[in-house]
């Protein structure tokens, strides 16, 4: 009887892990194809070089900084 048990309990416990594998593969080829799909008809566009940070700036611009300590001494006169 317990081995009856522990037989079909093996069976379910294979034929689920079957279908979840199944799901899974299934679900990375579909993404795969949705991916190629996607780059065919709606390539990503590179920016022009103009539009482009230079690399070599590590920090903000001085007129950013101005301008942000500009607006804390109008908000710090204010209060």
């Amino acid at each position: 009887m317990v081995a009856q048990l522990l037989l079909e309990a093996a069976n379910l416990m294979f034929i689920g892990m079957v279908a979840v594998f199944s799901f899974l593969l299934l679900l990375v080829f579909v993404v795969q194809l949705i991916s190629k799909i996607m780059q065919r008809y709606f390539p990503v566009k590179i920016a022009d070089k103009a539009v482009r940070i230079d690399a070599g700036s590590n920090g903000p611009s001085p007129a950013v900084i101005a301008a942000i300590s500009s607006a804390i001494h109008q908000y710090r006169k204010q209060q």
